[in-house]
């Protein structure tokens, strides 16, 4: 009867092992609340646009998972030149300008924030949400 638990046991404990893995390795993640401290526009390179976050997107996941995105410094691109071909130039460049308006508000955002496309190794914001 001893060996039938501990079998179970064990079942349950893979099982859930199984469950909570795409939630600690997400591809795409909801950040908690965040302040723009930097914005920068470049005519070839990290997409054309990004911005400095705090705190940075390895540490800023709502959900607790963990995101492959650059630890060395926290910016996030918004792809305003389309080089992934993932976000239309025109949504990206409207999110980065939400970005810098609440750089200068001082307000907070939220991103949803994508580790499978890079732009210069830094990790796609998807979404961004301007806070009340």
């Amino acid at each position: 009867m001893k060996l039938a638990h501990k079998s179970l046991a064990a079942a349950l404990l893979a099982t859930g092992a199984l469950v909570c893995v795409p939630a600690a390795l997400a591809k795409q993640a909801l950040t908690q609340q965040l302040t723009v401290t930097t914005a920068l526009q470049e005519h070839n390179n990290y997409g054309g646009c990004m911005v400095r976050i705090s705190p940075g997107p390895s540490e800023a996941m709502l959900d607790g998972s963990f995101l492959n995105c650059s630890s060395g410094d926290s910016f996030v691109s918004f792809d305003c030149l389309n080089k992934s071909g993932q976000v239309g130039k025109n949504s990206a460049v409207q999110m980065f300008q939400t970005a810098q308006l609440a750089m200068i508000t001082g307000k907070k955002i939220q991103l949803i924030l994508d580790d499978e496309i890079k732009l210069d190794g830094w990790c796609l914001a998807r979404r961004v949400d301007l806070l009340p």
